[in-house]
Formats: structure tokens, C-alpha cells, sequence
């Protein structure tokens, strides 16, 4: 037996966990050594997050973070809200009644790990909800109703909770919605893999056909997307460093564009929660 797995079973007093489990803490200690706290949290993390959608490279990263933590130098963690659009043939522009369960959701999950994380003994900036204001689906039309869009806003902050920041990713990053604006951009060559793309637009057909979109609609859109989303995370991974990702959009391999060609080298810490209607109440 492996010194490494002498310390993992030394940690797991007898605890039984799955292979891919032990394999992940085994990266840990690889990282770390035998270190309790960050074992706990990647523990918490494992029955917190989605399997399958968190690279070694993205574990290291999570681990020199923790590790380097202090009351000084806190954890950072925050969450990247969309709009909550219309659905349905034709429709357009912001709902004004409500937030979709999204974004309830990902509020929840913002505020769980934040509190867990404290749990362990970390400490921890308050968690950042920023309002992802630039970019727009169909901004021809629903820049019409440019109210809507802020009536959405002033809903979603009625969900965050105290001792949560919420900030609107324009005023956060100036520059960015100089450059994005309400219509997002689109940069050649584009600033993601081929084959992240092919992702985007094939996940990406379930929601805009709900808009009656063509294929190429569909495609155009998406290099949009790619391009913006690269832009802001680009953006994170300089003014906000060392800071974590809380993913919260069903569409989970949009996540990767954050990263842009450096996914494979430098991803983005990215965690992905489960999702649990449950969490929402009645």
C-alpha cells in the first residue's frame, strides 16, 4: 500500500467511499499532504457538486487555494447570473413577474457552500452574485422593453440574502460592457476550441428551437456566446484571482468557455452543484 493510500484510509477511519472518490482525495494529498480541513472540504465538495465535471487540473487549482487561505487572504466564491427570459414560439424580452428556479437555485447553493466552507474553519469573503447584464438573447427585440430588464434585476434581489453582495457585471467591469454591450460580440477566430462549440450549439438546440430558431440562428448565437463568455472569464481570472466559480445555468458545457483555449492547460476553478428542486420550497 502507497503511503498516499495509508494516509486516505488513515483519514477514512474505515469509511467505505466509491473508487472515483478515493481516487479524487487521493489528488489531494498528492497536493497538500495530510491536511484534515481541505480533506473535508473536498468531502463536502464531492456530495455538493455534479459527478464528472471537475478536472484534476481545476482539484489542484481548488487545493493551492484552500491552502493559501487565511484570515487575510479569504475565499472567494461567486456566481454568474443570467436574465430570466420569456419562453415559448416567438417570445422575446425579460420576465417581470418572478426569477426562474435557476436562479433561485443557484442563490441557494451560493449561500450553502459559503456557510460550509465557514463550517470547516475557512474564512471567506461574502459571496459575490453578479447579474450577467451584457449579451443579451434577441437584443434586437428585447432591448424594446429595456424596463423588463431591470424589473428582472430588482427580482432577483429580492432572493439574495444578507451578507450577500449582488452586483451587475456592467458596472462591476466598465470596460466589459463597452466592449460586449447589450449584443454581445463575436471575435475571429474565436476564442474556444472547435470542438466547445460544437458543444454549446448541439446542448444549446433544446432552449432556442423554444424560440422557433433556425440551425444557423442557433449557430450564430452560439459563436456570440463563446465569444462574450470567454471575454468575462478572461476578465475573472485577472481582476478576480483565485476567486471560484459557483456554476449555476443548466447548460453545463457552456461553463468550459470561461476558460477559452486554456481549458485543457489553465481552466477556470469552476465547481458545479447538483441541482435540487427541493432546495426551492413550495
Amino acid at each position: 500500500m502507497t503511503s498516499i493510500n495509508k494516509l486516505l484510509n488513515k483519514y477514512l477511519e474505515g469509511k467505505r467511499i466509491s473508487k472515483e472518490k478515493f481516487d479524487d482525495l487521493k489528488i489531494v494529498i498528492k497536493e497538500v499532504g495530510y491536511n484534515k480541513k481541505i480533506l473535508d472540504w473536498f468531502s463536502y465538495l464531492q456530495e455538493y457538486e455534479v459527478v464528472g465535471w471537475r478536472p484534476k487540473l481545476v482539484t489542484r487549482k481548488l487545493c493551492q487555494i484552500l491552502l493559501n487561505s487565511s484570515k487575510e487572504k479569504p475565499l472567494e466564491f461567486y456566481a454568474l447570473f443570467c436574465p430570466s427570459y420569456k419562453k415559448g414560439l416567438g417570445a422575446y424580452g425579460f420576465r417581470t413577474d418572478d426569477v426562474g428556479n435557476t436562479s433561485r437555485w443557484g442563490i441557494i447553493k451560493l449561500s450553502e457552500i459559503i456557510q460550509k466552507s465557514r463550517q470547516l474553519g475557512f474564512t471567506c469573503k461574502p459571496p459575490r452574485a453578479i447579474f450577467f447584464d451584457v449579451a443579451l438573447e434577441q437584443p434586437e427585440k428585447s432591448l424594446k422593453k429595456i424596463n423588463d430588464l431591470k424589473k428582472n434585476i430588482e427580482n432577483l434581489k429580492k432572493y439574495v440574502p444578507k451578507g450577500m453582495s449582488f452586483e451587475l457585471l456592467s458596472e462591476l467591469f466598465p470596460f466589459l460592457f463597452d466592449t460586449i454591450g447589450y449584443r454581445g460580440i463575436k471575435i475571429q477566430p474565436l476564442p474556444v476550441p472547435q470542438t466547445t462549440l460544437d458543444r454549446i450549439i448541439e446542448r444549446g438546440k433544446k432552449f432556442y428551437k423554444l424560440f422557433g430558431w433556425t440551425s444557423k440562428q442557433i449557430k450564430e448565437r452560439s459563436e456570440v456566446i463563446a465569444s462574450s463568455e470567454a471575454l468575462v472569464g478572461n476578465t475573472i481570472r485577472y481582476l478576480m484571482p483565485n476567486s471560484i466559480m459557483v456554476y449555476t445555468p443548466t447548460m453545463l458545457e457552456r461553463a468550459q468557455v470561461y476558460s477559452g483555449h486554456r481549458f485543457e492547460t489553465d481552466p477556470l476553478p469552476i465547481i458545479f452543484p447538483k441541482r435540487s428542486e427541493d432546495s426551492l420550497g413550495s
